[in-house]
């Protein structure tokens, strides 16, 4: 009764939207003691009690949960200009640049999602260009895996994390960056992390110190692009070259801008899919067996179009972004001076809301036996009925604000895949829960906990 008698004014346009009641003076905040690392699994069960709207508080601050498609569906695609994207958008725009979409809106959302070089129309011959360069690395990074788990499993995120890195410097940069540039990244992510989970608002500013690290990333990476523009490149086959083929004129602080944002884009969120997915496989070894038959048939050179016309391992990869999705939660405000109506509910200014596809993904009766792991299920139309960003299917997000690297970031979780089945035996997560040392990092649901041994087929 006290939380209701001290936020009357507030609960009022509220009336009628179900949801757990708020205790004073934590509101719904209890609801996630003990899964404070798993927030996506108590808006979920919001879901499963209350419907695909529900109301939660925090403290004393509303927000919406939506668990339906429909409604979500407005929001990301049919009414986008009702709402904005808020969080993380004060958190990272000091940590990355404001040539990143993910964290603008307006119109300078809409100039840096056009002048992105995934929006190019180029941009496939790059993704054709660069494959055997990573393959490469990915075969490298394997033998490394294996001497490293000859004693014992280690944690794959984390080794996971910095293959990719060092593959995305090759599709990006043409080349390798150094072990400093890696170091300075994963701090700025962490400094990142911990803006975005602040319980206050942060500042608009980094520290002295998360300016130093951000000015020095960024100089890393203009001095690569003045390099490569002065030098050029006979038959480019990297992000950078490319660009500059294509756009000689572009700023190396531009460019460096739009190559940073690869990194932020993919390096977590990335590694986190290919883990779960392997962490799947391994928990079915039936559909294991049947992926690597169907990867071997590819031959050890395989190119762009086999690798993308394999069916198995589309299925295999689908499956594992459906039931473990690298990014749980996404969040959207009404406008900051205009309410809107939704679901027959009239919502005030800036109401927060929390959109959850991990239950649409997992529990929804949309799949049938949701929570097994079933590649096959998205054969004889699923997957073309069912595709990247639906309604029962958005891990990269829905609409035009979906991941700008989508395309690309199933691209190279395919190419490390079919390099590391084609040659390994890799035991992922046995006797291990999914959510083994499991945190909520950078936006990303981390396993950093589940561990691999790598030894050779």
């Amino acid at each position: 009764m006290i939380f209701e008698l001290l936020n009357s004014r507030t609960m009022a346009p509220f009336a009628g939207v179900p949801g757990p009641k708020p205790i004073f003076p934590f509101g719904n905040l209890l609801d996630f003691v003990g899964k404070t690392k798993r927030p996506w699994e108590v808006f979920a069960s919001y879901g499963n009690r209350y419907g695909g709207m529900s109301l939660t508080w925090m403290f004393n601050y509303p927000s919406i949960v939506l668990n339906d498609a429909k409604l979500i569906e407005q929001i990301l695609i049919s009414r986008t200009k009702d709402f904005y994207k808020d969080e993380p958008c004060g958190a990272l725009i000091p940590v990355l640049t404001r040539s990143s979409p993910n964290i603008l809106n307006g119109e300078e959302w809409t100039d840096a999602r056009t002048q992105s070089p995934f929006m190019q129309s180029w941009a496939i011959e790059w993704q054709r260009a660069q494959l055997p360069h990573v393959r490469q690395r990915l075969r490298q990074s394997a033998e490394h895996l294996a001497t490293a788990s000859s004693a014992e499993p280690i944690p794959l995120q984390l080794d996971l994390q910095r293959t990719t890195f060092d593959a995305f410097s090759i599709a990006t940069m043409g080349r390798e960056l150094p072990d400093a540039a890696y170091k300075d990244f994963i701090a700025l992510a962490t400094l990142g992390s911990n803006r975005m989970l602040a319980p206050w608002r942060p500042s608009k500013d980094l520290n002295a110190a998360g300016q130093s690290l951000q000015k020095r990333f960024q100089q890393t990476l203009r001095d690569y692009c003045s390099e490569a523009k002065n030098q050029g490149a006979e038959h480019p086959f990297d992000l950078l070259s490319l660009t500059l083929q294509h756009h000689s004129q572009i700023p190396p602080e531009a460019l460096a801008s739009e190559m940073g944002n690869v990194f932020y884009g993919g390096c977590f969120s990335v590694p986190s899919t290919l883990v779960s997915t392997l962490y799947l496989l391994n928990q079915n070894p039936h559909e294991k067996v049947r992926l690597v038959q169907a990867i071997d048939a590819l031959g050890p050179d395989f190119d762009c179009d086999s690798l993308l016309a394999c069916k198995p391992l589309d299925y295999a990869l689908r499956e594992g972004m459906r039931l473990l999705p690298a990014v749980p939660l996404f969040s959207r405000r009404v406008l900051p001076n205009t309410s809107t109506e939704l679901g027959g509910i009239h919502l005030p200014p800036n109401t927060n809301i929390w959109i959850c596809h991990w239950l649409l993904q997992r529990s929804s009766p949309h799949w049938d036996d949701p929570l097994t792991y079933t590649p096959d299920r998205w054969g004889g139309g699923i997957a073309e009925s069912n595709p990247l960003g639906s309604d029962y299917f958005a891990p990269e997000g829905r609409g035009p604000r979906m991941c700008l690297g989508a395309d690309y970031s199933i691209f190279y979780m395919k190419l490390v895949l079919a390099t590391w089945l084609s040659e390994w035996e890799i035991d992922c997560g046995r006797g291990q829960p999914y959510d083994a040392g499991q945190d909520f990092f950078f936006g990303v649901r981390m396993p950093w906990g589940l561990k691999a041994s790598f030894r050779k087929r």
